[in-house]
C-alpha cells in the first residue's frame, strides 16, 4: 500500500562534502515525523520555525553525535527535498522573479530567503498519508535512521578514495599553465624545447597552417629549400616540431620520447632546428648540400643568424655580401610573410612568422586551455565555486567565450597600433589569467585562511592589467603583455554617458552584468564607487576601476550600443574594422560618404598644414596641396598652390583584401585613386581612422603618429606630381577666410599687366 512513499525515501540523494555523508535531509524528515506524532491531524504545510528547528538539531545529534550545529543549518535540507521528490515548495506571490534570479546565478536559498521567498513546504501525497499511518510511525522513524546508517556503509569505500584521490591526484592542468609562464621559478615549459615531450602539449597545442604549408613544399618535387625565420618566441620550434611529426606520420595528440636534435632527417628531407646551434665549422659543407639538391631542407633561424650564415658564403654563392644582404632583407621583409629567394644557384621559399598576424592561433590554444575536458577532476570537487582558477574557466566560458572575445579585442587594437606580441609572449599572458600564478598548494593554503577579497582579486579582468584590482603584482608586471597592456593606457578614456548610468544612486539595481559569478561582486563594486558604501580595504576610485574591467569583459552591450567599448579600447573605428573581416559585408553608401568626408577633412590639413573644424558639407570638395610653413601655431592665411584635385571625382573608398602566407585573409580600409590618379591609393588602418575619428569628435589635441606623417608625406608627392597645378599660367593662391573656407585667387601676367581673378 506504501510501496511508493517507502522507495521515495529510499532514493533519496544525501549530500556527500570532503567525503563526508551529510544526515541533515534524514534529520529533517524525522522532524517531521515526530510533528505528525504530536498530531496526526497536521495540516500539510510546513514552515522554518523554532518547533521545528529544535526538532531538526535534535535528530542531527542522534543521527550524528560529532556534528556542530549552527543557527542556518536546516536552509539546505529545507531547499533541497523537493529535488529528491519528496515534497513541493509553494512560492509567495510576487516573488517569482526573485526565485528566478536566484536560481540563475546557482545563488544559496539563505534562511532568510526561504522564509522570504516560499509561503510553506508540503510532502507529496504518498509520503503524507505514510507519516499520518500512527501505526507505522515508529516504523518509519527506524526505518529512516537504518537509511541513514546504510548510506554511511555505502560512503566508507567511496570516503576511503576520496582521502587517497585528494591526497595524490591534482588537476595537471593548473601546474603546466604555470610552467608556460616565466615569472616563476617553474617555468621549464616557456621554451618549445621543453614541450615535444610534454603530454600536456598537445592537448593545447593549435596546429599552425604553416606546417602544412612546409610539409607541402617538401614532399614536393620542386626543388625549393625552406627557410623559416622570426622572433624568438614566435613559434618557430613548434612549427618545425609539427613538420617533423608529419614527415614520421606521427599523431599530433602523442609527445615524442625525445626532444629534436639538432639536426633531424626523415628521407631525404633534412630539418635544422635551430641555424644557430650549429658547428660553423660545418658551414660550407652544409652549403654544398643546399647547392647539390640531392636532400631538401628546412632550415630554422633567427634574422641574425640567418643574414651571418649567408653573408660569409660570398665566394660560394658567387654574390657580394651587401646584394646577398639586401636579397635577403627584402625577401624577409614582405608583406604577406612570404617570398620566393634565389642565392646563387639555391631557390629557397622563405616564410617569416614575424610578419604574419598570430591572435587566430593565439586564440586557438586559449580555447583548448579552458575546454571543459582540461577541467574535468575539478568538477567534482567541493571547493570549485570559491576556487580562482576554476572560477576564472567557468567566467571565461561564460556567454559563448564574450570575454574571450573582448580579449583578443584589446590584443587586436595592441596589433594595429604596431604591438606584436609573440605567441610566447601572448601564452605567457592567457596561462596567467586563468591560474594568476597560483599552484595548487596556494589555492588550498588561501581556501583555508578565506582572506578577504578571495577569490575575487585573483580573476582574469584584473590579472589581465598585472593587478588584483588594488596592488600590482610586482613579478607579473615583468611580463611583456602586461608592460604592451599597461602603455595602451586602457580605460582612461571614460564613456560618459555609461559613467553616469554607472555611478547615478538612481540606477544602482537596473544594470546587471549578466555573468552569475559576478554579480555580487559587481553590485557591491558599484555602490563603492558610487560612495554609497564604504570598505577600507578598497578606495572608490579603484572600485570604479573594477567596474569598469568587469563592464567591459563581460557585459552584452548589443549590437548598437558600442561606444563604451571604443571609449575603453581608445579606438572609436576597431570594432568597424572586425565588421569588415566579414567577407560578405559591403560598405554601404552613407558608410562611404562618412568615412570619405572626414579622410578629406584630415588631408586638407595636412596638405595646407593648417588645422581646421570640421569642413562645410555644403559645396564644391577640392583638395589643395599647398607650399606651407609646417607649423600649425601660425595661421597661414594666404598659401601658393601646387596642386588642386576634384576630390569626388579623383578617389574612392574600397575594402581590400590582404592573403598572409598561412591562407588567412584581411581586409582593409584603402582611398584608391581613378583615372590619373589610379595606383596612387592609400592605405587607411585602425591607427590613421582612429586619427581621423577623433579629429572629427573634436579632439584638438590628437596627434598623427610619425609613420603615418612619412606616409602621408610620400602621398602628398604622388598626388602632387600627377596633378600638376593646372592648365592655367599663373599662380593660384588661396586664402583661409575668418569662417574657415578657403577663397581662390589666380594671379597672372598678360600683356604687360597683372591680372586677378577668382580662380577656375
Amino acid at each position: 500500500m506504501h510501496e511508493e512513499a517507502f522507495n521515495l525515501l529510499r532514493n533519496i540523494n544525501p549530500k556527500i562534502s570532503k567525503g563526508e555523508l551529510k544526515p541533515h535531509k534524514y534529520a529533517l524528515l524525522l522532524a517531521i515525523l515526530d510533528l505528525y506524532i504530536k498530531n496526526n491531524d497536521l495540516k500539510n504545510e510546513f514552515k522554518i520555525n523554532d518547533e521545528l528547528e529544535l526538532l531538526f538539531a535534535k535528530y542531527l545529534k542522534i543521527l550524528d553525535p560529532n556534528i556542530i550545529y549552527y543557527n542556518g543549518m536546516i536552509e539546505y535540507p529545507f531547499y533541497h527535498l523537493h529535488s529528491d521528490g519528496i515534497w513541493i515548495l509553494s512560492l509567495n506571490k510576487g516573488k517569482e522573479l526573485e526565485y528566478n534570479e536566484i536560481v540563475n546565478k546557482n545563488s544559496r536559498f539563505t534562511k532568510k530567503r526561504i522564509k522570504e521567498i516560499f509561503h510553506h513546504a508540503s510532502l507529496i501525497e504518498p509520503i503524507h498519508n505514510l507519516f499520518k499511518n500512527n501505526e507505522l510511525q515508529e516504523k518509519i522513524r527506524e526505518f529512516i535512521i537504518n537509511l541513514y546508517k546504510e548510506q554511511i556503509n555505502k560512503n566508507i569505500i567511496f570516503k576511503v578514495n576520496y582521502v587517497i584521490q585528494n591526497k595524490q591526484v591534482k588537476n595537471t592542468i593548473v601546474a603546466y599553465l604555470n610552467s608556460l609562464q616565466r615569472i616563476r621559478g617553474n617555468n621549464k615549459n616557456a621554451l618549445a624545447e621543453s614541450q615535444a615531450c610534454d603530454s600536456i602539449f598537445p592537448l593545447i597545442q593549435e596546429p599552425h597552417p604553416l606546417s602544412t604549408i612546409i610539409f607541402e613544399e617538401l614532399k614536393s618535387q620542386e626543388k625549393k629549400h625552406v627557410i623559416l625565420t622570426g622572433n624568438a618566441g614566435d613559434g618557430k620550434s613548434t612549427i618545425a616540431l609539427e613538420v617533423y611529426k608529419r614527415l614520421r606520420g606521427f599523431s599530433f595528440s602523442s609527445p615524442l620520447d625525445r626532444p629534436l636534435r639538432e639536426r633531424e632527417e626523415v628521407g631525404n628531407i633534412t630539418i635544422i632546428k635551430d641555424l644557430s646551434e650549429r658547428d660553423r665549422n660545418k658551414d660550407i659543407s652544409l652549403l654544398e648540400e643546399l647547392q647539390i639538391g640531392y636532400r631538401k631542407f628546412l632550415l630554422v633561424s633567427n634574422t641574425g643568424t640567418l643574414l651571418d650564415f649567408f653573408k660569409k658564403q660570398t665566394t660560394q654563392l658567387g654574390e657580394p655580401e651587401t646584394e646577398i644582404e639586401n636579397e635577403l632583407l627584402q625577401s624577409i621583409s614582405s608583406e604577406c610573410g612570404e617570398a620566393s629567394l634565389t642565392l646563387g644557384n639555391i631557390n629557397f621559399r622563405i616564410f617569416n612568422l614575424g610578419r604574419m598576424d598570430n591572435l587566430k592561433i593565439a586564440r586557438g590554444i586559449f580555447e583548448k586551455m579552458l575546454a571543459p575536458e582540461r577541467w574535468e577532476p575539478c568538477e567534482s570537487c567541493d571547493s570549485n565555486p570559491r576556487c580562482p582558477v576554476y572560477l576564472n574557466v567557468t567566467i571565461l566560458r561564460c556567454n559563448q567565450y564574450r570575454a574571450v572575445d573582448r580579449i583578443f579585442l584589446a590584443y587586436r587594437r595592441m596589433y594595429e597600433y604596431g604591438t606584436r606580441l609573440t605567441l610566447r609572449q601572448l601564452t605567457e599572458h592567457l596561462s596567467y589569467l586563468i591560474t594568476a600564478g597560483l599552484e595548487e598548494e596556494d589555492i588550498q593554503d588561501l581556501l583555508k585562511k578565506d582572506a578577504q577579497g578571495f577569490p575575487f582579486s585573483y580573476l582574469f579582468y584584473n590579472r589581465f592589467f598585472g593587478d588584483n584590482g588594488k596592488n600590482p603584482d610586482t613579478p607579473a608586471r615583468s611580463m611583456a603583455a602586461i608592460r604592451a597592456i599597461l602603455s595602451h593606457r586602457f580605460g582612461e578614456s571614460l564613456c560618459p554617458t555609461w559613467e553616469h548610468k554607472l555611478w547615478s544612486i538612481k540606477q544602482q539595481e537596473i544594470i546587471k552584468l549578466g555573468v552569475p559569478p559576478l554579480e555580487d561582486v559587481f553590485t557591491q563594486m558599484r555602490k563603492l564607487g558610487a560612495r554609497i558604501s564604504v570598505d577600507k580595504g578598497i578606495s572608490h576610485d579603484q572600485a570604479r576601476e573594477q567596474v569598469r574591467r568587469m563592464l567591459f569583459f563581460c557585459y552584452d552591450f548589443g549590437p548598437t550600443d558600442t561606444r563604451f567599448l571604443s571609449q575603453y579600447l581608445n579606438s572609436p573605428t576597431l570594432l568597424s574594422w572586425e565588421q569588415w573581416q566579414d567577407s560578405t559585408y559591403v560598405l554601404d553608401f552613407s558608410g562611404n560618404i562618412f568615412y570619405q568626408r572626414k579622410i578629406y577633412h584630415v588631408l586638407q590639413e595636412h596638405f595646407t598644414g593648417v588645422r581646421l573644424p570640421e569642413l562645410s558639407e555644403e559645396g564644391e570638395q577640392r583638395l589643395y596641396v599647398t607650399l606651407s610653413r609646417r607649423r600649425e601655431d601660425v595661421r597661414q592665411s594666404a598659401q601658393i598652390v601646387l596642386a588642386q584635385i576634384d576630390w569626388g571625382s579623383s578617389f574612392e573608398l574600397k575594402l581590400v583584401e590582404t592573403t598572409w602566407a598561412t591562407g588567412e585573409k584581411c581586409r582593409d580600409l584603402r582611398l584608391v585613386g581613378k583615372d590619373r590618379f589610379s595606383g596612387i591609393d592609400l592605405p587607411l588602418r585602425v591607427p590613421f581612422l582612429d586619427y581621423v575619428m577623433t579629429r572629427h569628435y573634436g579632439e584638438l589635441n590628437e596627434t598623427l603618429l610619425m609613420s603615418y606623417q612619412n606616409l602621408l608625406d610620400g602621398y602628398k608627392a604622388k598626388v602632387t606630381q600627377m596633378a600638376g597645378s593646372g592648365e592655367n599660367e599663373g599662380i593660384m593662391l588661396v586664402r583661409l577666410k575668418l569662417d574657415n573656407t578657403f577663397r581662390r585667387q589666380v594671379f597672372s601676367v598678360k600683356n604687360g599687366y597683372l591680372e586677378v581673378s577668382d580662380g577656375y
